[in-house]
Parts: C-alpha cells; sequence; structure tokens
C-alpha cells in the first residue's frame, strides 16, 4: 500500500504542476474551479477531466481516480 500511496502523491502533484496550483478551493475541500495552462481557461467542471486525464497516463483503473483528488484537496490544503 506504501507503494500506491507514493504512487497517488506523485500524480497528485503533477496534477497541481500541471494547473500552476490555480485551483480554487473551499475551505472545506470541495474543488469550485481549476485553471489548465493546456486548455488556457478557467472551468468549474475541469477538475474531474484533468484528474481522470493524468491518471490514464499513469496507467491507473477508475476506482483509484478518486484516490487522486483526495491527495490533490490534501496537498493544496496543506
Amino acid at each position: 500500500m506504501a507503494n500506491m500511496d507514493k504512487l497517488y502523491r506523485s500524480i497528485a502533484a503533477k496534477i497541481i504542476q500541471r494547473c500552476h496550483g490555480s485551483i480554487k478551493i473551499t475551505k472545506h475541500g470541495k474543488i469550485i474551479e481549476v485553471y489548465d495552462v493546456n486548455r488556457h481557461i478557467w472551468s468549474k467542471g475541469l477538475a474531474g477531466l484533468i484528474i481522470k486525464e493524468e491518471c490514464k497516463n499513469a496507467d491507473l483503473k477508475e476506482w483509484e481516480f478518486a484516490h487522486v483528488r483526495t491527495y490533490v484537496i490534501q496537498q493544496l490544503l496543506e
């Protein structure tokens, strides 16, 4: 499980780096808006798409996407 933890954390770091940290979240950890540098737009529904793209690039299963999302939120709240 420790290896998966490292993998999820590294993918979460890639997602934050891709957005240059331009992710607006509430203090309770809900993602509101994301800026995607590849598309050059702010979007309210784009966070899920970016997470999905990065997870597919890392060959993760669909049920693992939620784990990565929690790590993204944890890193942003720190």
